[in-house]
């Protein structure tokens, strides 16, 4: 019987390999081979760029991850590859690992900057990326709570990744505010010249509009640093607990402190209270549209277009902000690298059933895909319309705003 229980396992493990290829990867080719796409398809790509301002064309939001196999000082919690405890993170882990090209675990580091490196290198125009680092979580006593800590990317890392790749890669930081030493880590970045700094709220357990973030405030507005910063539900990593977190609302303090802010995503999933209004539930993104729209904050309140076109955020998130191109000065783009690979999130059909693309478009963007997820992304993103209008993001949307662009 123990045999046998054994060889099922054995053959649900190889088929599940298979599964995560499916939806967490299924590349025909290489980055490098991109001259192998036919020649109307590379002139679909080589349009995507008509019009762009290609020196203010950045990715402002992309993930550096790893395992820690190289001395890095990633981490990874342990939870993350326990299939028996936690088969619902385990299954996530291994779609991520497949999407991001990593085939030997203990190579993971190296294997998932090479590919990037490649994924970057092989494309008709250039862009360089924003390399986002990732603290812990913390308790509000300014305590590492790992528990709820998913991963960890170093600063460290991120920096000399930057040094070693300086034409790929702009360092983003990533404090945490409630660490004790949160001001002087911040401080440490500043005095390198570092001017962006990564928070997830959710899955880091930051209140944004917790009083005791004020100095942290004040600080990021004194060295001129800009805060990235995830707004809405999230999904790609642990963050049920702390959802609420993630409300735009909670961001005013940074804000009427004269903060650049960029609110990723356009905070464009899930519910969040509407503070005010008596917390009654509403659209994240209606609150996110809510602040946008506010006089007061059109010098310093940006977003980017990273994730609007994951299927789970379809339709309205996208159609507001083709509508909204009066807008689109203080928009750019992102492309939130890995998650392009998972083609499980990015369903070319689903974008045909809505109206975003024609049949004939999904399959050249599907081609595009099987070599080059990162470029698929771009590309997917200056080729949806609006279902009824027809318009499209203009070009300025895809435009790092020059008051960044010079940090």
């Amino acid at each position: 019987m123990k045999k046998l229980l054994l060889l099922i396992l054995a053959m649900l493990m190889s088929s599940c390999s298979l599964l995560y290829g499916k939806l967490g990867g299924d590349f025909d080719y290489e980055p490098n081979e991109y001259d192998k796409l036919p020649k109307h398809v590379k002139d679909f790509v080589k349009k995507s760029y008509d019009g762009i301002d290609l020196k203010k064309l950045k990715d402002t939001h992309l993930h550096i991850v790893g395992l820690g196999n190289s001395g890095s000082g990633i981490w990874v919690n342990p939870e993350m590859q326990d299939w028996y405890n936690h088969l619902s993170k385990y299954n996530r882990f291994n779609v991520y690992i497949t999407a991001s090209g990593v085939d030997d675990e203990s190579l993971a580091d190296e294997q998932y900057v090479s590919r990037l490196v490649d994924l970057m290198t092989y494309q008709p125009h250039f862009i360089q990326a924003y390399a986002l680092a990732f603290d812990y979580h913390y308790k509000l006593n300014g305590s590492k709570d790992l528990k709820h800590s998913e991963f960890y990317v170093p600063n460290d890392y991120v920096w000399n990744l930057s040094q070693k790749y300086p034409v790929n890669f702009k360092m983003v930081a990533s404090v945490h505010p409630y660490r004790k030493d949160a001001i002087q880590e911040l401080e440490k970045w500043a005095a390198r010249g570092v001017k962006f700094v990564k928070w997830l709220p959710n899955a880091m357990g930051i209140d944004p509009a917790n009083e005791k973030v004020i100095p942290f405030y004040k600080t990021l507005k004194k060295y001129n640093m800009t805060l990235i910063t995830h707004a809405g539900e999230e999904k790609a990593v642990e963050g049920d607990k702390f959802q609420e977190l993630g409300n735009p609302l909670r961001l005013r303090h940074a804000l009427d402190l004269g903060v650049d802010v960029i609110i990723s995503h356009a905070a464009s999933r899930g519910k969040c209270e509407d503070l005010d209004n008596n917390g009654v539930q509403a659209e994240c993104s209606d609150l996110f549209w809510r602040l946008f729209k506010e006089k007061k904050y059109e010098k310093n309140l940006f977003t980017d277009l990273s994730a609007l076109i994951i299927y789970e955020r379809l339709s309205e998130p996208l159609i507001e902000m083709i509508e909204n191109k009066q807008f689109h000065h203080r928009v750019m783009y992102g492309s939130d690298y890995p998650l392009p690979a998972i083609n499980w999130i990015y369903r070319t059909t689903d974008l045909v059933e809505k109206g975003f693309i024609t049949e004939e478009e999904r399959e050249i963007l599907n081609e595009i895909y099987s070599i080059n997820p990162l470029l698929f992304h771009f590309v997917a993103l200056r080729t949806v319309k609006h279902p009824k209008t027809g318009e499209k993001l203009t070009n300025e949307a895809f435009e790092m705003p020059t008051r960044l662009l010079k940090k």
